[in-house]
Formats: structure tokens, C-alpha cells, sequence
């Protein structure tokens, strides 16, 4: 069959997702608590167990909240949810949760990048996230999970990380460094150095002096609540993308087409013609122009998943059902001295990332795969292909006719 599930170096993006038991100790045994004690309007409810009834009380921002997430506004900017308690309430039950669960997807589904963050922070003695648009640190919370179950057999982190967050709410900030504080305390077996700096500011507006040198920069659903000008994304952006380092720059984006095809034309506007030496961990398997930054379709990927979470999938259940898929976009810019030709990859030129699950056609059932500057047609397998599989190039067929919006 003309797929793999899994190689030294190419991992499916179908394949379902595991989770730490660190994560759902998070979940289940830290954010409750911490919500209750931050945003219980009664005094007499903060040091009180976490029960049904609070389901209901903070339920109340959750559905108004998801409808804000959920719709694709065509570059128009979301309102500030994050100054309002009963949102940050919400987000922290239930899209705390659902968000850092894509970054732990796609950490798991990328080792070789974080493998080249880990040799970075080895070198330097500091593992540095700039999270950008970090909200109260969901991206950076789910990769200190992932580290810590990377080192869990020995129970000591082999360098200091050091997070720093920049939002432009300084709520939610302050939200999350209560939160990290809480989780650590329940860490006390560990031995590591783990410190936090927040900004509160426009993440483009850099001041003078800062540096955007990091082990891995990480911008989660930044770039479709910002603004649309041009000159945001070329002063905010070109810092961090111009000359990456360590596991290099991961954006995660929602799975809207604006939000995608604004990905697909970053790549190809900031980072390849700017930077003639930039290397990509994913999810593409060439560094030419991108067939899907226009048009009616665009680059997307849903993960399957068994979320975790006792509380989380009780305000799933209130928004209409459990999650079984993880949809996003995301683009991850890897660093010029460690890049995937480095890392004893599988030839990527023999291999294309299918970006389509199996469609009708006239000439019978077909998996759309991202070749150079095209969109090509494969045959699907009886096994069907899903969308973020790979197959050997020379199973591609014709490209397929590009239809504008």
C-alpha cells in the first residue's frame, strides 16, 4: 500500500493521539480547583470540591464563548473574551483543554523537532519558549507536560526552561501564572529549574531590545484574531522566522480557510523568500510554493482522538457531544542547523502529505496529495487514505484542476 503509518522520521498525522497522564492529572486535579478559588463569586465556594453544580454555574460563558471560536470572520477581529471573568472561567474548563491538546499532538507527532529543541537546550543550558498570543500559556503548558514525560524516568529536567508569554490581556496572564504555580506544587519529586516572564502587549509591537532568539517560538490562534494589515505580520513576523534556532517556529491556526491560506502564504511570502535557506518540519514535504495559500480549498487536518478529562467531557456533552476529532492548520519552520534533512530523514522528495480524505470522482474514489505547486490526485486504497497520511510520490497522478473561490 502506498502509505505509512509510521518511520523513523515520517509520522501519519491521522494517526490518534496519546496523552500523558500528567495532562489529565491537570485536567481533573488542577484546573477545577483553580477555577473554583479564582472565579467563585461566593467566598464560601472557593476551597470547596469541584461538583455538578459548578458545571452548571460555569457553564454559563461556554456556549457564547464557542460560537466566538467556531466561526470563520474573514479576518475580522474577535472582541477582547479574555477581560471578561466568565469567559477565561470557560476557556480554562473546557478550551484550556481542547487547545493544548493540538500541541500535544502535534509534539508527539513531530519528535524529531522537539529532539532538535531538547539538543539546543542541552547546548545552552535553557529550554526558552517565546509562546506569542500565549492566552494563559495553553501551548507552553501542554510542551512542559511533554517534556516532563519525556524525562520522567529519571525525574530530572537535563536543562532550565524558561517560558515566556506574551498576550495582550494581562488577566489571563496573570491567570496562568497562578495555574502553572498550582501545577508545579503538585511536581515536588522533580528537580528542574522552571521560570516564567510576561508581557503584556501586542505580540507585533516588539520593544526595543527584545530578543526573539528561543528554543522553540510558538504562536497558537494568534494570527486569525489579529489584525489583517501586512505590515503586522512583516514587523511581528520576520524576527522570528528570518533565522529560527532550536526546534524553530510552530504556528497552530484554526482549520477555517482564512486562517489556513493565510499560513500557506506566510510560508511562501515570509519565510521562503526571505529566508532561501529555510527548512520545513511540516506538515509539508517540499519547500515549493504552496498549491492551497488560494483557492477554494486549503491545508488542513483533523486528528482522531480519545480526549481526556472527567470534566471536560461533561462540557463537551453541554456543547452537543464528545470530541472525537482535533481540526486545525499549522505551519512548523525548522531551524537552519537542525532541519529534517539533518536528522536522518526519509528522503522527502519520495513522499507527499495527503491533504484530502477519499472523494467521489467520476473516475471513482480519490485522495487529493500536496505535490510541488500542485494539488495531485491518488487513487484511495481499499484501505482508505485519510487526510495528513503520506505516500510514495510515484503514486501521485494528475494534478488536480484548481478552482478560485
Amino acid at each position: 500500500m502506498p502509505f505509512i503509518q509510521k518511520s523513523n522520521s515520517l509520522i501519519s498525522l491521522a494517526t490518534p493521539t496519546s496523552f500523558p497522564s500528567l495532562w489529565t492529572e491537570l485536567l481533573d486535579k488542577t484546573i477545577p480547583p483553580f477555577v473554583k478559588r479564582r472565579f467563585s463569586p461566593k467566598d464560601s465556594w472557593k476551597d470547596k470540591p469541584f461538583v455538578k453544580d459548578d458545571l452548571l454555574f460555569f457553564s454559563r460563558g461556554l456556549t457564547e464563548l464557542s460560537e466566538f471560536f467556531t466561526v470563520d470572520r474573514e479576518g475580522a477581529r474577535l472582541p477582547a473574551y479574555f477581560t471578561n471573568a466568565r469567559f477565561r472561567s470557560s476557556y480554562f474548563l473546557y478550551f484550556f483543554a481542547l487547545q493544548g491538546a493540538k500541541f500535544l499532538s502535534l509534539y508527539e507527532k513531530f519528535p524529531l523537532a522537539i529532539d532538535a529543541a531538547i539538543d539546543h537546550a542541552k547546548k545552552t543550558g535553557v529550554f526558552k519558549v517565546i509562546d506569542v498570543g500565549s492566552g494563559p500559556g495553553t501551548a507552553s503548558f501542554a510542551l512542559l507536560i511533554y517534556l516532563l514525560e519525556r524525562f520522567k524516568k529519571t525525574k530530572v529536567l537535563p536543562f532550565k526552561i524558561h517560558l515566556h508569554w506574551i498576550d495582550r490581556n494581562g488577566s489571563i496572564l496573570e491567570d496562568g501564572e497562578i495555574l502553572l504555580n498550582d501545577f508545579l506544587a503538585t511536581q515536588g519529586d522533580w528537580k528542574g529549574d522552571i521560570s516564567l516572564t510576561s508581557e503584556t502587549r501586542d505580540w507585533w509591537k516588539h520593544p526595543k531590545g527584545f530578543n526573539p532568539a528561543a528554543t522553540l517560538v510558538i504562536f497558537g490562534n494568534v494570527l486569525n484574531e489579529s489584525p489583517s494589515e501586512r505590515t503586522v505580520y512583516q514587523q511581528g513576523l520576520l524576527p522570528f522566522v528570518k533565522k529560527p534556532t532550536g526546534g524553530g517556529v510552530l504556528f497552530v491556526e484554526p482549520a477555517f480557510r482564512t486562517a489556513s491560506q493565510k499560513l500557506g502564504q506566510i510560508r511562501d511570502e515570509l519565510v521562503l523568500e526571505v529566508n532561501q535557506k529555510a527548512k520545513l518540519w511540516g506538515p509539508c514535504l517540499h519547500t515549493s510554493k504552496c498549491p492551497l495559500a488560494e483557492g477554494r480549498d486549503w491545508c488542513h487536518f483533523s486528528v482522531p482522538v480519545k480526549l481526556p478529562g472527567k470534566w471536560f467531557k461533561q462540557f463537551s456533552i453541554k456543547l452537543g457531544g464528545v470530541r472525537e476529532w482535533l481540526k486545525f492548520s499549522f505551519l512548523w519552520i525548522a531551524s537552519h542547523e537542525s532541519g529534517p534533512e539533518d536528522r536522518a530523514r526519509t528522503d522527502q522528495d519520495d513522499w507527499l502529505r495527503v491533504v484530502s480524505d477519499p472523494m467521489k470522482t467520476p473516475q471513482g474514489k480519490k485522495n487529493q496529495v500536496c505535490a510541488p505547486e500542485r494539488v495531485a490526485w491518488v487513487d484511495t486504497p481499499p484501505k482508505p487514505l485519510l487526510r495528513g497520511d503520506v505516500i510514495q510520490k510515484e503514486y501521485a497522478g494528475p494534478a488536480k484542476p484548481t478552482r478560485k473561490r
